[in-house]
Parts: C-alpha cells; sequence; structure tokens
C-alpha cells in the first residue's frame, strides 16, 4: 500500500493473514477459527471476518457450510498466470525505469542490493525474499506505476506462496539471483532498455522451470489438474 493514513482494522487483520499464508504458517487445508485468529491477532470479529472474506475472493481460503473456513491448496493455473503477468508488466516497467531513474533512484536500489547481500551472508531466506520483493517493487516506484505494483500484489498470494514454498524446499540460489539482480540494476543506470527488459524476462520465468520438482515434492500443497 502507498497510503499516508493509518491503516484500517480490517487491513491490518488482512495483511497479517495474508503473511501468514504466503510464508505457510497456515498450511493447506488447515481450518481457520476466527476466535484464534482474533485472539492472535488481538484483533475484533469484524477486521477478521472482514479479512477472511477478502481472502477467500483471492482464492487463499474456503469456506465449507457447516464446517468452516479452510486454507486453500496452492492453485498452479492462477500462479503462472500471475508470474505471467508480472513478466509481461514488469518488462515494460524496466524499460520505463531506464527512462526515468536518477542518481537517487539507483543508489535507492544499490541500498536495497546492500540489505539483500547482508541477508545472503546471514544465510536469512525470509529477509532475502522480502528485500527482494522489495527491489521489483522499487522498479514499479521509480517508474511511477507504484499502483499498478498493488495491483499485482491482490492477485499473485498463489505465486508468492509458491515462490516460498521453493525457498523452503531447495532454498535460495543466492549467487544467481544476486548475479541477476546486480546485471539488472545496472542495465538500468546505464539507460539499456533492450538489456534490461531481457534479464527482467529471464529472472522471472526462472519461477516457470521450477515448477514441476515443487509440486512433486509437495503435492498436498497443490490443485490437482
Amino acid at each position: 500500500m502507498h497510503e499516508k493514513d493509518t491503516p484500517t482494522l480490517q487491513t491490518q487483520a488482512y495483511e497479517a493473514l495474508r503473511r501468514a499464508l504466503v510464508f505457510s504458517r497456515y498450511k493447506p487445508g488447515e481450518r481457520l477459527v476466527p476466535k484464534r485468529l482474533c485472539e492472535e491477532l488481538g484483533l475484533g470479529r469484524t477486521p477478521v471476518r472482514e479479512a477472511l472474506v477478502l481472502l477467500q475472493q483471492q482464492g487463499l481460503v474456503s469456506t465449507v457450510p457447516q464446517s468452516g473456513t479452510y486454507v486453500s491448496k496452492i492453485d498452479m493455473r492462477a500462479c503462472e498466470d500471475a508470474r505471467f503477468a508480472r513478466e509481461c508488466l514488469e518488462r515494460q516497467v524496466v524499460i520505463e525505469c531506464c527512462a526515468k531513474a536518477t542518481k537517487a533512484d539507483i543508489a535507492g536500489i544499490d541500498a536495497i542490493i546492500a540489505q539483500q547481500e547482508k541477508a545472503v551472508l546471514a544465510a536469512d531466506e525470509l529477509a532475502f525474499f522480502e528485500f527482494d520483493n522489495l527491489m521489483h517493487e522499487t522498479f514499479f516506484i521509480i517508474a511511477d506505476r507504484a499502483p499498478l505494483w498493488d495491483w499485482l500484489n491482490m492477485g499473485n498470494v498463489h505465486y508468492e506462496r509458491f515462490r516460498w514454498l521453493a525457498v523452503l524446499t531447495s532454498g535460495v540460489e543466492w549467487d544467481i539471483v544476486m548475479d541477476q539482480h546486480h546485471k539488472i540494476r545496472d542495465a538500468i543506470a546505464a539507460h539499456d532498455t533492450n538489456e534490461a527488459s531481457y534479464l527482467t524476462s529471464r529472472h522471472l520465468r526462472k519461477a516457470h522451470i521450477d515448477y514441476h520438482p515443487i509440486s512433486v515434492s509437495h503435492p498436498e500443497y497443490f490443485t490437482e489438474g
């Protein structure tokens, strides 16, 4: 979000629950008990209930009548569609970054890469994952497309869940990812639109290649078909 106002209680509940679902705190098929969620979040029933409705609309949870609300499995089609949409949009975004990025913007990217390098040294996969997302969000901000990132973020929950599951399963290929990040940064700084677009596409296409081994290792996380 890019709002100056204090987040609403519903927003707080939604963001906390989305984070817990993305980072596998709650597993597919697990029943979510509203009373317990309220206690964990320190929030009332209304914002938690409203957050669950929004999460259901995004396919993260499902409600079974007379039974309860359960964590959904990862929808592979939705995952790939989200990855594809992000690849197509972000390729254009980095092209715009090449035209708009200032020295201060490049310094901002460098600061994020420095944080990523600290995460690598500490073998902190969660921090690295979050700084990775921050770097890509920064591209949208530089290109003056921040609302587009928010829109993508609302629809990429299955993709995010898959990416984190891949980290849990195979770890992070630190050297490869950091090399790609440095090259994308350098292409933007050099205003090389063709190189920036190509490198971004290659970087985001990697998840498509990784689908099969992850789904085989964790079949219980995925919808069939």
